[in-house]
């Protein structure tokens, strides 16, 4: 750890160490999950208890407020059980209940605490909760405070469309590309300016040497995994790309001992797969994944697609340092499309009868991904990438008013 990457604070601890600047908001509510933690790994709850902040609403994210609810799980509400505050959830069926605005209009706060360890992914689902606190906010006018905090992948790199307005959802809440390359405080000062602007925001900024290039390996923090799968930093660089693999009945190794670095089923080629991948790197003369590789393996997940089922898969991984710049979507792209090649009578990708939606295009926002993916070939996909920088590039621009770094 070097001098500089020592004194990166997260929002969390210059709010604690400032507290006398916001004596006025005593009785507070916390959107949060108990992952938040300080730089001396205390979880904020106890941190902010301890700082002489009333909680009066702790409002859970996906996988609840202890981070141990599987993915897209319905959450009920609930109560911690040794603080006994009332824990209300944000993901619920339907997504149409505000569980912040509801508590607020029957029982006030001085302010909502927003404090959550993102990964700057548009379908990572605690931004979704993020707009339920700007729109509670806006609504009812309680101000709301962002803890920032540092963007695991980097906000040097976005990546991917803008979602089509019928595919609006809890993994496409807002009209950003897939990698948005801010902050979750930026991000908060981004939806301020455009969709919340009724909103009272204020953001708790990092501070020390952060700056917009660094991945999370480059910060000195200590890692404490924000959700079940998303297991450490290199998780979360490969994330942006692999999670397009949970729309499809490969499993994108969850219940494994590398989510989203391991993909694969018990019909898969792992060899195939891999050439077919390298070979589309050739034709398009692509290198920046020289440091990446791709390792036939057996596994058998614990949970979630195939449990307890032998599979054949790849495991992908950095050879060398974890790279600054690394083009996650574009990976898992390519990736997937020589899957989708080399495993073609076996691969599916998953419909919801319920949304009557392929997983995929919702976590995409648009069809085009998976259309290009089963017509065209690997040309005509990067084509589709590259179409989409364009997008990426008017974002940056519109949205560079809200940086804070």
């Amino acid at each position: 750890m070097n001098n500089q990457s020592a004194r990166i604070l997260n929002g969390i601890d210059n709010f604690i160490a400032g507290r006398a600047d916001y004596s006025s908001f005593k009785k507070i509510g916390l959107v949060s999950n108990s992952r938040a933690v300080t730089a001396d790994f205390k979880i904020n709850l106890h941190a902010l208890l301890e700082a002489g902040f009333d909680v009066r609403y702790i409002f859970s994210p996906e996988h609840g407020y202890f981070a141990n609810v599987r993915d897209g799980d319905y959450i009920d509400d609930g109560s911690h059980p040794d603080l006994n505050i009332p824990i209300l959830s944000l993901f619920t069926e339907g997504h149409s209940r505000n569980a912040v605005a509801e508590a607020l209009a029957a029982n006030p706060v001085d302010a909502v605490i927003f404090d959550i360890q993102d990964v700057g992914v548009r379908f990572y689902t605690y931004i979704h909760a993020l707009g339920i606190a700007m729109a509670a906010s806006a609504s009812l006018g309680t101000p709301i405070i962002v803890l920032d905090r540092v963007n695991p992948v980097g906000c040097e790199i976005a990546e991917g469309n803008i979602p089509f307005p019928e595919y609006i959802s809890e993994l496409c809440p807002f009209n950003i590309p897939v990698r948005y390359g801010l902050t979750i405080g930026e991000l908060a000062n981004y939806l301020r300016q455009t969709v919340f602007t009724g909103a009272r925001l204020e953001v708790v900024k990092i501070s020390g040497g952060y700056s917009r290039d660094m991945i999370f390996h480059r910060t000195g923090l200590r890692w404490n995994a924000p959700s079940p799968a998303m297991i450490s930093p290199d998780t979360a660089l490969f994330y942006p790309g692999t999670c397009l693999f949970e729309g499809t009945n490969l499993s994108e190794g969850r219940g494994t001992a590398a989510p989203f670095q391991i993909v694969g089923a018990p019909f898969f080629r792992p060899e195939e797969t891999a050439a077919a991948f390298f070979s589309a790197l050739d034709s398009l003369e692509i290198k920046e994944f020289d440091n990446i590789a791709l390792e036939p393996l057996e596994f058998i997940p614990a949970s979630s697609k195939h449990e307890n089922i032998s599979c054949r898969g790849l495991r992908m991984f950095f050879k060398n340092s974890s790279p600054q710049g690394f083009r996650a979507l574009l990976f898992g792209a390519l990736l997937l499309k020589a899957a989708f090649d080399a495993n073609r009578e076996n691969i599916k990708f998953l419909f919801s009868e319920k949304s009557r939606r392929f997983f995929i295009d919702r976590l995409c926002g648009a069809p085009a991904l998976r259309e290009a993916i089963i017509a065209g070939n690997f040309f005509e996909l990067h084509s589709l990438y590259e179409k989409w920088t364009g997008a990426c590039a008017a974002f940056s621009r519109v949205s560079a008013s809200a940086r804070l770094y």
